[in-house]
């Protein structure tokens, strides 16, 4: 018998982790201001301009001040503001707009996930954890398509090679934003097929987690930088005669998502 999965997260009240307990004020008068020292002025500015993040300063849907704005209300040089804004970018505070600047984000509120969830279970598993962290978020899939998938893709769903593989692919999306991306590769030509096999048993995993960079398209999904550490799982469903079923890729913004039990059997709401 399957059970509920036992998800815990973090409270969404909880302030940033590296919020900062004070802000440093502008100068206001250019004649006092000290000269610049821009490696020592760095962890100041990230720092203040963390801080009036968090604390609504800078509200979640609006842009920063304008490079050279923030230039002259710290007194820094350029190459410090570009520097605060890529930390800020790396930590998923704001997010760079085209023709608008760098546009403050709501603060991470993280969900914790099992990835032993059967597939048909999924989209529900992803929404209730989402709803116990204090926030919304579903999984969205685009329209099942038969394909002639990689090597190794047929090599791990024990196919031959000319065997067709439905092929769909998604994403999971949390307060507005995507966190994840999916691609299922399952052993069966139709969707019905696929329907079918959600009835069979499949109590047998394989999961490899690794982390590595984000490419570019990835980046630009995920909003997040260039070559920051993304969580790629790979899961292999068998069922009961030991037969894979279907393939799932998943990619994570682990900013945005932490994934719990790897190890347990599926579990089912």
């Amino acid at each position: 018998m399957l059970h509920h999965p036992t998800i815990t997260v973090k409270p969404a009240g909880e302030p940033h982790p590296l919020a900062a307990r004070n802000t440093i004020s502008a100068s206001q008068n250019s004649s006092e201001k000290e000269p610049r020292v821009p490696v020592a002025r760095f962890p100041e500015v990230l720092n203040d301009l963390r801080t009036k993040i968090l604390d609504g300063t800078y509200p979640p849907g609006e842009p920063l001040p304008h490079t050279e704005d923030l230039m002259q209300s710290y007194d820094v040089s350029r190459q410090v503001i570009t520097n605060a804004m890529r930390a800020l970018k790396e930590e998923g505070l704001v997010w760079r707009v085209a023709n608008k600047g760098m546009i403050v984000q709501r603060p991470p509120v993280i969900i914790e996930i099992p990835m032993a969830v059967e597939r048909r279970n999924e989209p529900i598993v992803f929404m209730n954890a989402c709803m116990s962290a204090g926030t919304t978020g579903h999984l969205i899939e685009q329209t099942p398509r038969t394909v002639r998938p990689p090597e190794a893709i047929l090599e791990s769903l024990r196919l031959d090679p000319d065997h067709p593989v439905l092929y769909i692919e998604g994403h999971g999306v949390v307060d507005g934003q995507v966190v994840c991306l999916d691609q299922w590769y399952l052993a069966t030509e139709e969707p019905e097929a696929e329907a079918a096999s959600a009835d069979r048993s499949s109590d047998v995993l394989d999961i490899h987690t690794q982390l590595r960079q984000a490419e570019l398209d990835e980046a630009t999904r995920l909003r997040v930088s260039r070559g920051s550490p993304l969580l790629d799982i790979t899961r292999i469903t068998y069922d009961y005669t030991g037969q894979p079923l279907h393939l799932l890729r998943r990619l994570i913004n682990p900013q945005r998502v932490h994934v719990v039990d790897h190890r347990l059997p599926p579990t089912s709401p």
